[in-house]
């Protein structure tokens, strides 16, 4: 390689070392520019407290139907997911046993009836004959104690029979109330031991009577009062948002992780409950306070300037085409806040701005207590 050409390759490598270096040095210290904007507008600012929640059963809306005879499981009639309406056939116990049983009660029953029927018709006959002088009062008494025993025999029959007849019905299981068939825990040819515990064969659940439970941090349970609108979503309903009202507020702590919360239960209607499921994940975010009609100002418009926030308006009459103002603040929401000084209705802020100065875009401020720390508890409650 000749020394001229050495000479040329040097040059323009001093050349694009040059370049660079005012380059960059004339970035880091060009004017403020703004890369994007907002309207200081009218309109409704939310402070909401986000949180995790977890869809349930009502009490009484998952019921475990079990059973209290003891037999060999003869019939199930139902799978799962099958509907059900209350007092309809589930399962059956072999029940041969029970009505033998029956049967022989129902013939003591039948003879102890035809004791007290004999004696109800000679007592008659013996007190008409005591009253004429022709039999011993002896006997007579004799004769009112022997109805008296058939009658009593003949009760103690009949409720033998009854006894019974409670039993049998314990062999036919039916649902108490409408539902769906949630968990089916035993088979046909399974033998049911009926003891201290009872033997659960079959879960119904009515689809229609759910909760939620929401797990809110102690920091936070002071904002949280019944009658408080509740919007939630779950991920199996991309795009929708459920509505629902705070019920009530558990007073008993549960302690996750070294964290205290406490259960807020929201109740859910039925026409959005069918859209649910028992168990479900939600997002949840409860409405602590709407201001309607107040001028606001995007979050992203506020910026953290040596030590407070502050908003750049753009205003081509001042030096570098923005102005910057520290506003007051009222209630702060999620994307929006309530502004109450320093700025006007139409004024046009920075979101997105680059500061003389600086390479990178200015970074938001956060706005204070926009929103509670989501719970930390794990995805199902136990």
């Amino acid at each position: 390689m000749t020394r001229k050409r050495l000479l040329y390759i040097a040059l323009a490598l001093l050349l694009a070392a040059g370049g660079a270096y005012y380059y960059k040095k004339g970035r880091s210290t060009g004017a403020t520019r703004v890369l994007a904007t907002a309207t200081v507008e009218r309109g409704q600012v939310r402070r909401v407290l986000e949180a995790t929640g977890i869809i349930k059963a009502q009490v009484g809306a998952s019921v475990k139907i079990g059973a209290r005879a003891t037999g060999t499981i003869s019939r199930i009639h139902l799978r799962v997911g099958d509907k059900v309406k209350k007092g309809q056939l589930v399962a059956e116990i072999d029940a041969r046993e029970l009505v033998a049983q029956r049967q022989e009660a129902a013939a003591r029953l039948r003879v102890a009836e035809a004791k007290a029927q004999y004696a109800g018709q000679t007592l008659p006959r013996n007190e008409a004959l005591t009253s004429q002088g022709m039999q011993a009062q002896s006997i007579l008494d004799e004769t009112r104690q022997n109805y008296k025993v058939a009658r009593a025999d003949a009760a103690a029959a009949r409720a033998a029979l009854a006894t019974l007849d409670v039993r049998l019905s314990y062999t036919r299981i039916v649902s108490p109330i409408d539902g769906v068939v949630s968990l089916i825990s035993a088979q046909e040819g399974e033998t049911i031991v009926a003891g201290l515990q009872v033997a659960n064969l079959v879960t119904v659940l009515d689809p229609s009577r759910l909760e939620m439970w929401i797990y809110v941090d102690e920091t936070d349970v002071g904002r949280v009062k019944t009658g408080l609108p509740v919007e939630f979503r779950v991920d199996s309903q991309p795009g929708k948002t459920f509505q629902g009202t705070l019920d009530r507020v558990y007073p008993e702590p549960e302690i996750r992780d070294n964290i205290v919360y406490y259960k807020a239960l929201v109740t859910v209607n039925r026409e959005q409950a069918l859209l649910l499921r028992p168990e479900m994940t939600t997002q949840c975010s409860v409405v602590v306070d709407t201001r309607e009609n107040v001028l606001t100002v995007p979050n992203q418009a506020l910026k953290w300037v040596g030590g407070q926030q502050t908003v750049f308006v753009v205003d081509k009459s001042a030096p570098g085409g923005v102005r910057a103002v520290a506003p007051k603040l009222g209630l702060p929401g999620l994307e929006q806040s309530e502004v109450l000084e320093g700025l006007a209705e139409g004024d046009v802020v920075a979101t997105q701005i680059v500061l003389s100065g600086n390479e990178k875009p200015a970074e938001t401020a956060p706005v204070a207590g926009s929103a509670a720390k989501p719970v930390r508890p794990g995805k199902k409650a136990q």
